[in-house]
């Protein structure tokens, strides 16, 4: 496969024609709202060729577009595609990352979750048929209550379609009360050795009784001061599942650094948590976020960041990496406190752009899209994901040697990703 960036004045025939491929292949493969509109910017997935790999070359002093042209043997109309925004021929600042186009000899194995937020009806069912190369679900959610009970989603079809496509399923368990993550919930349950043990002897029940092959524990804003405490819940609950052959993942806040004080990622000790867990989600994604200001969702050079910490305290092969299958649309101008930003699918905001006749921009440094456009006199401002930034993430999984990837969430729609995924790799099953 092969990524395409629109330029101003393309059409969708002239690039088919050009690559070789048909217009029905190019609209299938990007799910694209119009075979006769197409805007500048847009990254489309071309489906012909071996599968495609980025390299990420860090510019060194005096690299310029035909010196990198010439060292990886890429024409140089391809590379400034790949890096809008990049001036001229350089030569370009030190320290600045290019994605240069490339391909991938070998299609090495990875495993994916993703999780998925149960229904109880046929569309969970057809969600995962969809996806049925998934290694893991993640069935979100099994809310903790005060009592220690778990309080359960409708999950029976979620569970029956996972056993037709044997994808394993694991049960999340979360802090989740009243609509936001409840750290005075998570305390109460972590400091109480009796309400600790009915979570964990509930968590072990329903494995036993519905089949869920492991436990996911998605604990948030959990206290600094209970780090230690938290750490210890993990170390319990592991005790139990393993004996019995189930599986324990943790996810976590994304950091950099290890700063035990730190009010959100303080008590998450990243060294211990990995080494006791099987597999660890690492949620590298809402940078941007509902209540935030505009701004990519998950900018490449932050992930980068979190996972060369993370690799350096946890093996490498338990991490999957976070992957966010949305975006954001923010109305305009912010303000602090009172705009909220509304979630959109990846594909979605990419057919936005186009509805909207306007021209996607890339941010080179955070290696993300986005556009503005305006509405009923509103000014609006999007961040999302496409088939490039998919790609960047993805060679930092190669980079970093991770387990693979984890997906955040189901029924949002970003078909280029999981064509990047099966044409890239061999998707592992449990």
């Amino acid at each position: 496969m092969q990524i395409h960036r629109v330029v101003a004045g393309e059409t969708l025939d002239e690039i088919a024609s050009a690559y070789g491929v048909s217009l029905r292949d190019l609209l299938r493969y990007n799910e694209l709202a119009s075979k006769d509109v197409i805007v500048p910017g847009l990254a489309l997935l071309i489906p012909k060729g071996p599968p495609v790999r980025v390299i990420r070359h860090t510019v060194q002093a005096g690299d310029t577009l035909m010196r990198l042209a010439h060292r990886y043997g890429v024409a140089p109309a391809e590379i400034a595609n790949w890096n809008p925004g990049l001036p001229g021929e350089g030569p370009w600042p030190p320290g600045t990352v290019v994605n240069i186009p490339g391909t991938r000899s070998d299609r090495r194995s990875i495993e994916v979750n993703a999780y998925l937020m149960p229904a109880g009806n046929e569309n969970d069912a057809a969600l995962l048929q969809d996806v049925s190369e998934l290694t893991y679900v993640c069935a979100f959610h099994y809310r903790v209550q005060a009592t220690g009970h778990l309080d359960a989603p409708n999950d029976r079809r979620l569970l029956e379609a996972a056993a037709q496509f044997h994808i394993a399923p694991l049960a999340t368990l979360t802090n989740f009360h009243d609509s936001h993550f409840d750290p005075h919930l998570a305390h109460a349950i972590l400091h109480s050795p009796s309400l600790a043990r009915r979570v964990i002897d509930e968590a072990v029940r329903l494995c036993e009784e519905k089949g869920y092959r492991g436990v996911n524990v998605d604990f948030e804003r959990v206290q600094p001061g209970d780090r230690a405490a938290y750490t210890s819940f993990i170390r319990a609950l592991k005790k139990a599942l393993e004996p019995r052959g189930w599986s324990l993942s943790v996810a976590l806040h994304p950091k950099s650094w290890d700063e035990p004080s730190a009010p959100r990622t303080g008590a998450y000790d990243y060294a211990a948590l990995g080494d006791v867990a099987d597999l660890v989600m690492l949620m590298t994604y809402e940078w941007g976020w509902v209540a935030g200001p505009p701004t990519p969702m998950a900018p490449a050079h932050r992930v980068e960041s979190v996972l060369e910490y993370a690799t350096g305290v946890i093996e490498p092969k338990k991490i999957l990496m976070g992957m966010s299958l949305y975006g954001y649309d923010w109305p305009l101008p912010y303000v602090a406190g009172k705009t909220r930003a509304a979630s959109i699918a990846n594909n979605d905001a990419q057919n936005l752009a186009i509805a909207e006749h306007v021209p996607v921009e890339w941010d080179l440094r955070a290696a993300s899209p986005h556009f503005e456009y305006e509405t009923a006199g509103i000014q609006h401002e999007v961040w999302f994901e496409d088939a490039l930034s998919a790609a960047v993430k993805l060679a930092l999984v190669d980079a970093f040697d991770l387990r693979g990837v984890s997906l955040w969430v189901l029924g949002n729609e970003f078909p280029q990703l999981w064509y990047l995924l099966k044409d890239g790799y061999k998707l592992e099953k449990e």
